[in-house]
């Protein structure tokens, strides 16, 4: 079935605007919401002119905004951590995130946009670990806009490669959103073990002080005491 007659009128209606907005602030909450494969599309029709792309990348930046700080204002309520420990998975890497907000979080609130999953892991963990909104704020700003510009780009991008065939156009963006977004997460992971090894070292497991415990003279002066 050719879905494009039924989608092409609303990409080039003025009612794309505030749809790519709805979208992308429920996004925020319920992953569920194609807000990625919405704005890809806008992108891939951005290419004949028509929607303009310097507003789609407003309009999805606005709605990530939004629901980046809805997300923050729910996890840190009372109800954050009760809907939160329902999902086991979720709760685990919430705390994971958690523990490592208290080193540049402007950068992973930043880079988890563009790993599977890490936009609501983030704003969830933000809110629970109540990271500052004078901190938040400016860190969803340039990540709303980061990845609203990366995703219609990809979008347009693919429309630019297949003019004729729209449908292609978004299978492309897609493929790459979906081969980046993996590259990006095998990244992460190489680095999330790299700075656990240490921890892990045949050196603590035997039991023995590390280079950077008390030196025996110190532990000497304690005993003469």
């Amino acid at each position: 079935m050719d879905l494009m007659p039924l989608v092409a009128p609303l990409m080039t209606s003025p009612l794309l605007y505030p749809l790519l907005v709805g979208v992308s602030t429920l996004d925020g909450v319920l992953p569920m919401i194609p807000s990625e494969a919405a704005i890809l599309a806008a992108g891939v029709f951005a290419h004949g002119g028509t929607p303009s792309l310097w507003i789609v990348v407003v309009a999805a930046a606005l709605g990530i905004f939004l629901g980046d700080h809805l997300a923050y204002g729910l996890s840190r309520s009372v109800f954050g951590p009760r809907l939160i420990s329902r999902f086991t998975h979720v709760s685990r890497a919430v705390a994971a995130a958690s523990r490592q907000l208290d080193r540049r979080p402007t950068l992973l609130i930043v880079t988890s946009r563009f790993l599977p999953g890490g936009r609501v892991t983030m704003n969830a963990a933000c809110g629970t670990a109540r990271v500052p909104l004078s901190r938040f704020t400016p860190a969803s700003a340039i990540a709303a806009l980061a990845w609203a510009a990366y995703t219609a780009g990809l979008g347009f991008l693919g429309g630019a490669a297949f003019v004729e065939s729209p449908v292609l156009g978004l299978a492309l963006g897609l493929g790459l959103s979906f081969v980046i977004g993996g590259i990006a997460e095998l990244v992460r992971r190489r680095s999330a073990r790299r700075e656990v090894r240490p921890e892990d070292s045949p050196v603590a497991g035997r039991g023995l002080t590390p280079p950077h415990g008390p030196t025996p003279g110190r532990v000497r002066e304690g005993a003469c005491h």
